[in-house]
């Protein structure tokens, strides 16, 4: 049964009691009436410093993320959220002021550049995601990072993408897909690197640059790919169909695993049916209508040897070709595949915004990488700069924002 959460309403309300912090005269808070059109946004200026500044603001909303225990909205609040974040897309591409925030979030801006970043406030964290909206002139793409804490690198890629392709948007997550529950595999190394290996944001997003993150954020998270690989099962890896190291029956390791699915129900917001994640996507898609969308994931390299990067789209306008060919032309060692004409898994086939893109109208491109491309791309940024750029095609037809006059 749909809920009241799957109506988006659009009525902008202005800025009251402070609600949204510190907007005052920053860039992108009022509309400038003298100013001309814009030509259409295309491409980033190179090294022009949006990916660190968006780093340092993304780190406090992440901090403790992999500990925190998600909680998705009610009915209520799904509404007013999901309005809000509408709201504030409109705004953004209007120059207008941004609506007022609903209780326990906040809007700011992002000083000195043409961003809000909307988030929870701090005075209740739930997990609810960082959203970065780009105001005025912007193309339209959403960009998403379901899983930062378990997918190594894909934060940093997903900041490169959002600058390169001057997206509308982007989405992080700010909780573990696990919800803080301990690491239900096996493994000592797992897909985030051993303790004390996160990759140093600094380094990666700016060159050298440490924002001074703290190894709490994604130090020690679980191993696996997407959607594929070895299911974990109360601490134990076992394959499909298979027999754990005890003996178990197969119904065993089946009725634990559908417990543990079921306590993760909100935790994984890629595949749960109600969160604060999935309301932006279905907002933002309402309020921009037809708008791509490009997902990152990563995957365990020996969950598919033979791939670098395993592509799937969805979604009415969705050419999943205008995305393997740049990407084959960077990646240049014949392992970016199609799902699922060239391989049968890690194609996000259960994807929850992939659904809803499909169902509304919207092409939606789910990108996953392997663990040996990612650290590529983190340790090299003129590849990563590269890699973000071969992204502009998945725009090709849609209409390109300007600014108002």
């Amino acid at each position: 049964m749909k809920s009241a959460g799957y109506v988006v309403l659009f009525a902008i309300a202005g800025c009251s009691q402070g609600v949204c912090r510190s907007i005052g005269s920053a860039p992108g808070t009022a509309p400038n009436p003298g100013a001309a059109a814009e030509e259409p946004v295309t491409a980033a200026l190179v090294n022009s410093g949006e990916q660190e500044v968006l780093d340092e603001e993304i780190a406090p909303l992440r901090k403790g993320g992999r500990h925190l225990i998600a909680e998705p909205p009610d009915d209520a609040e799904e509404v007013t959220y999901a309005a809000w974040i509408a709201a504030a897309g409109l705004a953004a591409q209007n120059r207008q002021p941004p609506p007022a925030a609903p209780p326990g979030f906040a809007l700011r801006a992002v000083r000195g550049r043409d961003l809000w970043v909307l988030s929870e406030d701090g005075t209740r964290r739930r997990g609810a995601a960082a959203v970065v909206l780009r105001v005025g002139a912007a193309v339209p793409l959403i960009v998403e990072a379901p899983h930062t804490f378990f997918d190594r690198g894909t934060l940093p890629i997903a900041l490169a993408i959002f600058e390169a392709q001057r997206a509308r948007a982007l989405i992080v997550n700010t909780s573990h897909r696990y919800g803080g529950r301990p690491n239900p595999r096996n493994t000592s190394v797992d897909d985030e690197g051993a303790e004390g290996g996160r990759p140093n944001l600094g380094t990666a997003v700016g060159g050298g640059r440490n924002p001074g993150h703290t190894a709490d954020d994604e130090s020690t998270e679980g191993a696996g790919g997407e959607d594929g690989g070895d299911e974990a099962v109360d601490g134990k890896t076992v394959q499909d169909g298979a027999q754990d190291t005890g003996g178990s029956a197969r119904g065993d390791n089946r009725a634990s695993r559908e417990r543990l699915i079921a306590s993760l129900a909100f935790a994984d917001v890629a595949h749960a049916e109600r969160s604060f994640f999935l309301s932006v996507h279905r907002a933002l898609i309402q309020s921009f209508p037809g708008t791509p969308t490009v997902q990152l994931h990563g995957f365990q390299d020996r969950s598919a040897p033979n791939a670098a990067v395993i592509a799937s789209a969805v979604g009415h306008g969705a050419a999943l070709e205008r995305l393997l060919a740049p990407l084959r032309a960077i990646v240049n060692d014949g392992k970016v595949l199609a799902y699922p004409t060239e391989i049968d898994r890690l194609g996000g086939a259960t994807n929850v915004q992939a659904r809803w893109s499909r169902q509304m109208g919207a092409p939606f491109y789910h990108v996953e990488m392997s663990r040996t491309l990612r650290d590529k791309l983190i340790a090299d940024m003129d590849f990563r700069r590269r890699f973000a750029a071969a992204f502009s095609e998945l725009t090709v037809g849609t209409s390109r924002m300007r600014d108002p006059d």
